[in-house]
């Protein structure tokens, strides 16, 4: 948009101009294209339609059938064949003991073994699901920053663009007073190169935009070249919840955490399994044997015979000990994997929870002090301009302050989103007074964890 200068003064047409820029809106809207898109919209398209988590569905699928394999008997053994026949004669019924056979046998765990592989297995399914759950709360917290850290940077680049906008007019004025007589080069120089600086600002906001709107449509499985509409503005909120408060619902909500107790529970599971591997296991046979006629043609009985036979686990510490130990070590693995991720758990919710106080602070200081100041600091200013007590350069300073209060504060503001969204991923669930979604988190035996919802 271009002003007419008209019969008005070069000064009244530069006061003029920044009064514009100081009084329009410090929190810049989006130029309206449309209704904006909130954040659900995509956390929903990316847990409704994410490959990784159909493969992981897949897999809970497998350990489901693996579980009834686990607790299924080994298959019988069958056999048919000629017992006892002399290799003289190869004659058939000429010994008593000669005869062909035909015998089944079956293998038999030691009572117990198979109900424990089938829970082994179940505890496996069960920390899938949670890993399932893990995986969804995980993308939802990438689809909500990428989304806070779009929309900042979207308002940073069209408050830049309004103040650019007024400051191209204030270089065209500074000539039409160099022209008259009341100016002089060095402004009109000074106000090119910081209308450069805006433009270099904003090509760089501009290009963030552009990958941040990619990785946000990838991340919700849209087309990655697909134009994203305007997005909500974001607002300072606060977060009233103790550090206390956010490590009882990672305690209780947290599927990473669940995953890892399911581990510990296979564990125990796997110590008992290499247990059994010390007790004997049990073969029951039985056989039918056909023998014919002697050779004076009277008949000869059939037999028939029965067995059962065990294995003798004498090499206990050659194989059963050290395989209890490899799997109690497993188990301590998991222990500690479990205090590992409550240590790394509490680092991150005490920083982000000072984090999000830290910058709502900040932001309400841009908001409520700084920038007034700063924009009373520019109508001061010009007022000192225009009667000649400051300089040129002086004035455009205060202007540039104004404008970099503002992206600061539109910074501070999708901060605290992106530090809520990295505090939500820790704990495990939303933070905006609702629970965890239904089927979100559920163990296998509630309620499955493929149940939709953010």
């Amino acid at each position: 948009m271009r002003i007419g200068i008209g019969n008005m003064t070069p000064e009244r047409i530069l006061f003029f101009l920044l009064a514009i820029s100081i009084a329009s809106p410090w929190v810049s809207p989006v130029r309206a294209e449309g209704p904006p898109r909130p954040v659900g919209y995509y956390v929903d398209a990316a847990l409704a339609n994410h490959p990784s988590l159909a493969s992981m569905k897949q897999r809970i699928v497998t350990k489901q059938n693996e579980t009834v394999r686990a607790g299924a008997l080994a298959d019988p053994k069958a056999w048919i064949g000629l017992v006892n026949v002399p290799t003289d004669t190869w004659s058939l019924s000429e010994e008593d003991m000669t005869g062909k056979e035909i015998g089944i046998s079956q293998m038999l765990p030691y009572p117990g073994k198979r109900d424990n592989s089938s829970r082994i297995v179940a505890r496996e399914e069960e920390q899938v699901e949670f890993e399932l759950a893990e995986m969804r709360n995980m993308l939802r917290a990438d689809v909500k920053m990428a989304y806070a850290e779009l929309s900042a940077v979207r308002a940073q680049a069209e408050v830049v663009r309004q103040v650019r906008a007024v400051l191209e007019q204030i270089v065209e004025v500074s000539r039409e007073m160099f022209a008259v007589g009341k100016g002089s080069q060095a402004d009109i120089l000074r106000g090119q190169v910081e209308f450069q600086k805006m433009r270099e600002m904003l090509l760089m906001l501009e290009n963030r935009q552009r990958v941040l709107s990619v990785r946000l449509n990838t991340l919700s499985v849209l087309l990655p070249g697909e134009p994203v509409p305007p997005l909500d503005n974001l607002a300072e909120f606060r977060l009233d919840l103790s550090a206390d408060d956010l490590r009882k619902i990672y305690v209780e909500d947290r599927p990473a955490r669940k995953a890892v107790e399911a581990r510990i529970r296979r564990g125990d599971l796997l110590v008992q399994q290499a247990e059994y591997e010390g007790k004997p296991e049990f073969e029951v046979a039985a056989s039918y044997m056909q023998r014919n006629k002697m050779p004076d043609g009277t008949n000869r009985p059939d037999m028939v015979s029965a067995m059962v036979s065990m294995t003798l686990p004498v090499w206990r510490k050659g194989k059963v000990d050290p395989g209890i130990r490899a799997m109690a070590a497993e188990k301590e693995m998991a222990i500690r994997d479990e205090e590992a991720l409550d240590n790394e758990s509490a680092n991150v919710i005490g920083s982000s929870l000072s984090s999000v106080e830290n910058f709502r602070s900040v932001a309400t200081l841009y908001r409520t002090t700084l920038i007034p100041q700063a924009e009373q600091s520019v109508e001061s200013n010009l007022e000192a301009y225009r009667v000649g007590k400051i300089d040129f350069p002086m004035l455009m300073d205060s202007v540039m302050t104004v404008l970099n209060f503002r992206k600061e504060y539109l910074g501070m503001v999708g901060e605290m989103h992106t530090t809520k969204a990295r505090l939500e991923a820790t704990v495990g669930r939303e933070l905006d007074g609702a629970g965890p979604a239904p089927g979100e988190i559920s163990p296998p035996n509630t309620k499955n964890a493929d149940g939709e919802g953010r």
